[in-house]
């Protein structure tokens, strides 16, 4: 089973932007031959601060090569939205790599006030 490295960007805007996120985040990778479950990326110790990369260990079935992820939040506890930045992801058994830009909020009261996006590998 594979481990994937997944490396979460929030951006990094203006002093009093909070592009951060207090709220639970949930990911699900499409792959060429098989999509996982949807997965909580743990959000202890302050995860997805502006400016910050979190790193996260998924422990899946190979799932081919990714062509894009899901990537939510819950709008749950104070000061939910979140400016992502992008998603990086890594195959640790066989070293391919997959970028996945986003750049825009996913937050209520911003953007286009979705909470959820689909994202494609660059």
């Amino acid at each position: 089973m594979p481990t994937y490295r997944a490396r979460v960007y929030t951006g990094n805007l203006s002093p009093g932007a909070f592009a951060g996120t207090d709220a639970n985040v949930y990911i699900t990778l499409y792959g060429r031959e098989r999509s996982s479950d949807e997965l909580m990326l743990d959000n202890a110790a302050n995860n997805f601060e502006q400016g910050a990369v979190d790193t996260f260990a998924l422990h899946l079935a190979e799932l081919g090569d990714l062509q894009r992820v899901r990537i939510r939040h819950d709008n749950k506890n104070p000061f939910p939205g979140w400016y992502l930045d992008r998603v990086e992801l890594r195959n640790e058994d066989t070293d391919q790599e997959w970028t996945f830009p986003c750049y825009r909020w996913l937050a209520r009261d911003e953007d286009d006030g979705e909470i959820e996006r689909m994202l494609d590998s660059a």
